[in-house]
């Protein structure tokens, strides 16, 4: 780190250093998500010479503002390390059922979905939801302290011009009246059909009414039940990697991992480990169809960042916002939900395929109304520097108006993003919504069965090649009134 130090480094020569340093991070908490052996002081070593980067940027460059605000987030995120590696461990330490096993082990914060998936006895889930519930005690003040540690590092090295809700806004190119307006606009408009659908769905798929344990994550696998049979013989790694290779994309720097460990991370993940040359995606089993989705998720996040420039700048190729990252995802997986697609399963009966459009229906509407109440939350806690209790309080509130669930409070700190990251969960919102024009932009222009083009592939990675400096504007603006009249017809 001495040459970090020296005042005549350059602004290439610290990009360099600098991707070294994340390179080696990354390549350590992808281990970590994936319930391999890895290394704690590793990686809290890491953290220091990537804060020890950014405080050298800080001091030694002012442009370009990707790397300021990249700084700023870098300094708060390796002085939170530790907390950060004590709320991981804690989770899997602390939020384990006393009652309830899952494959012969307790079932802990990174089973329990899994879990939720294969028990047909909501009793039993009602008992795990409500124990994890309780046991938010034991990581409520870590997770407070962790985000108050990143609000201080943020006003220290910014002078207090720059919060960390302030950085999140910027790199998604929103103010802050926009996106609560553009959040609440969505969340009005699929409140009410919600609702209605939730009453209707709850009552076939598990024969009562919805109640608050049965929630997002339970539905998303539950309520394709009935017609996983149409999926079973589905291998998704192959479908997509066979799709992506009939538009070209090279596949060459993506590495899949499916093997179920129990410490791995719950959710489907991709990580940048060197963009574009390694890429690595991991997920679980939990149900074919989500399986079908969840991968073609990631692999949309995979095949856009192998398809940005290696020549392109360094803050280029790491420095797009969330907001970006997700189209993608976003994009690819809908696929899964298209009925012209769905034929190459052999997904050909007309009652079959509207059954599976009114639940994909249905899960954007709960996606939509549940991360409208995740986003809003967020935003509040951090404009107003919410305790957790009134954040948990504001959390209810907003979990019932929105969904009309009676939801603990304290749910959210057993979400798998909202007391991890700073913000992330609008920009789900602003990408579905950018997804949905950028799907149309191809329809008008390679036909209905866009995928089975190769000029599609050429065109998509055109826009995708430039990182951070996309042009959104080729294919979208922002306009809300599409992707909502998708699901609400």
């Amino acid at each position: 780190m001495d040459r970090m130090r020296c005042q005549a480094m350059n602004l290439q020569q610290w990009c360099h250093l600098d991707e070294r340093i994340y390179v080696a991070e990354m390549d350590e908490r992808y281990k970590q998500h994936a319930g391999l052996l890895y290394s704690e002081r590793v990686i809290e070593q890491l953290a220091e010479m990537r804060s020890i980067s950014a405080k050298t940027f800080l001091g030694s460059f002012s442009k370009p503002r990707e790397l300021f605000l990249s700084s700023l987030e870098n300094i708060a995120d390796s002085s939170t390390k530790k907390l950060e590696l004590k709320l991981y461990n804690l989770r899997n330490q602390k939020i384990v059922s006393s009652r309830h096993r899952f494959a012969g082990t307790p079932v802990n914060w990174s089973t329990w979905r899994q879990f939720n998936s294969t028990q047909k006895d909501p009793s039993k889930r009602k008992q795990v939801f409500d124990e994890f519930i309780s046991k938010t005690r034991y990581i409520s003040r870590l997770v407070k302290a962790r985000f108050d540690q990143i609000r201080k590092m943020y006003g220290e090295h910014s002078h207090k011009k720059v919060s960390p809700l302030d950085a999140y806004l910027e790199n998604e190119k929103v103010s802050r009246s926009q996106l609560i307006d553009f959040v609440k606009s969505m969340g009005k408009q699929a409140r009410k059909p919600f609702q209605e659908a939730l009453a209707s769905i709850s009552k076939k798929v598990l024969g009562r009414e919805a109640e608050y344990y049965d929630d997002f994550y339970f539905f998303r696998n539950r309520v394709y039940a009935d017609l996983e049979k149409e999926f079973a013989g589905v291998n998704p790694p192959e479908q997509v990697k066979r799709t992506l290779a009939t538009m070209k994309f090279s596949q060459s720097t993506i590495h899949f991992d499916t093997e179920n460990r129990k410490n791995k991370y719950p959710s489907p993940i991709c990580f940048f480990v060197q963009v574009p040359s390694d890429v690595r995606v991991l997920y679980k089993s939990e149900s074919p169809y989500f399986d079908l989705q969840g991968c073609y998720h990631e692999m949309g996040h995979a095949v856009h960042a192998s398809s940005i420039s290696p020549q392109a700048e360094y803050w280029d190729r790491y420095g797009f916002s969330m907001g970006v990252a997700e189209i993608f995802s976003i994009f690819l997986e809908r696929l899964t939900k298209n009925r012209k697609y769905l034929s190459l399963f052999g997904v050909r009966d007309e009652r079959i395929l509207d059954e599976i459009e009114a639940r994909n229906n249905f899960m954007e509407l709960f996606f939509v109304t549940f991360y409208t109440a995740n986003s809003l939350m967020k935003a509040e806690f951090w404009r107003k520097k919410l305790s957790m209790e009134k954040a948990s309080d504001l959390y209810a509130k907003l979990i019932k108006e929105y969904t009309g669930l009676e939801m603990p409070g304290e749910y959210w700190l057993l979400h798998h993003i909202l007391p991890d990251a700073i913000m992330y969960v609008p920009s789900y919102l602003l990408a579905a919504v950018r997804a949905a024009e950028l799907d149309q932009h191809l329809r008008d222009r390679f036909g209905d069965e866009w995928w089975t083009r190769t000029e599609a592939g050429s065109h998509i990675r055109e826009i995708m090649e430039p990182g951070a400096k996309i042009d959104l504007s080729r294919f979208s603006r922002l306009d809300n009134s599409l992707f909502m009249n998708e699901i609400t017809r």
